[in-house]
C-alpha cells in the first residue's frame, strides 16, 4: 500500500508540474486563459497564483475586455485560494495583493477603507519585500499603491493610509534598478505618475516611456507592455488626452 501511495504522489506531482510548465508557456505566448486554466489544474498556491497573475495579465493589457468585473472577481478567488494554500508563499501574497488592488477599482473610495482593502493589500505586499527585499514586483506594486492613494484619495488619503508620491516613485525606483530591463515597470511608473497630472513629475514619466519602448520584450506580457507604452508616448504633446488616457486605464 505504500508503494501505491508513493507512486500516486508520484504521478501527481509529475502531472502538475506538466501542468505548470504548459501555463508557463501559455503566458510566454500571451494566450492568458490558457495559462490560468493550466496553472488551476495544478493546484496548491503555485498554480493558483500563477493562474491568478495570467488573469490580471489580461485585465492589464486587454482594456476592452467585455467583463472585467467578472475577470477580476476571478483573479481574486484565484489568488485568495493560493493565499489559503500557503499564506507564507510570497507569491500567493503578491497575487492577492494585486488582484484585490484591481478588484479596488469597483468599490467606492469609502467602502474600500471601511473594508480595509487598500490597508490589507500593503500588509501583503510589506510582508513579501520583508521577507524578499529583491522581490522587484512586491516592490513596484508597493509603488503602484502608494500612487493610487494619492490620485483617489488625494490629501486626505495620504493623510489616513500614509501615502506619497515620493515613496510611490521611490519603491517603482528600487524596483527599476533591481530590473533595468523590465518595460513593465517602467511603464506603470509613467501611468501612474501621468494620471496623477503632476506637471513636475510628467518629465520622469515620458523618460520613462522612452526608455521602455526601446527594451526587449522577454515574453508577450512585456511585449504588450511596451505597445502601451508606446501608444501613451504618442499623446506627449497633449497633456490633457495623455491624463485622460492614463486614467481609464487605471480605472477600467
Amino acid at each position: 500500500m505504500k508503494i501505491i501511495a508513493a507512486l500516486a504522489c508520484l504521478l501527481l506531482t509529475t502531472a502538475a508540474h506538466a501542468d505548470m510548465d504548459e501555463a508557463r508557456r501559455a503566458f510566454a505566448g500571451g494566450h492568458w486563459q490558457e495559462a490560468a486554466s493550466q496553472a488551476q489544474l495544478a493546484g496548491g498556491a503555485e498554480g493558483y497564483a500563477y493562474a491568478a497573475r495570467a488573469l490580471v495579465a489580461q485585465l492589464m493589457l486587454e482594456p476592452d475586455y467585455p467583463d472585467r468585473r467578472a475577470l477580476t472577481r476571478q483573479a481574486v478567488d484565484l489568488a485568495e485560494a493560493a493565499f489559503r494554500e500557503d499564506s507564507e508563499s510570497a507569491e500567493a501574497r503578491l497575487r492577492l495583493a494585486i488582484s484585490l488592488g484591481y478588484n479596488g477599482r469597483y468599490i467606492n473610495t469609502m467602502r474600500a477603507l471601511f473594508l480595509r482593502l487598500p490597508q490589507r493589500g500593503r500588509a501583503l505586499l510589506e510582508s513579501v519585500v520583508m521577507d524578499d527585499p529583491g522581490n522587484t514586483w512586491a516592490l513596484g506594486t508597493l509603488g503602484a499603491w502608494n500612487l493610487e492613494v494619492v490620485r483617489r484619495g488625494g490629501t486626505r488619503g495620504m493623510a489616513m493610509l500614509g501615502a506619497s508620491v515620493e515613496a510611490g516613485t521611490g519603491y517603482y525606483s528600487q524596483a527599476i534598478a533591481l530590473d533595468p530591463d523590465n518595460p513593465a515597470l517602467r511603464y506603470f511608473l509613467a501611468l501612474g505618475l501621468i494620471a496623477l497630472d503632476d506637471a513636475d513629475r510628467n518629465e520622469m514619466a515620458w523618460q520613462q516611456l522612452e526608455i521602455a519602448i526601446e527594451l526587449e520584450p522577454r515574453d508577450a506580457f512585456e511585449a504588450g507592455v511596451r505597445d502601451e507604452a508606446v501608444r501613451l508616448l504618442a499623446l506627449r504633446e497633449d497633456r490633457q488626452g495623455a491624463t485622460a488616457w492614463a486614467t481609464a486605464r487605471m480605472t477600467q
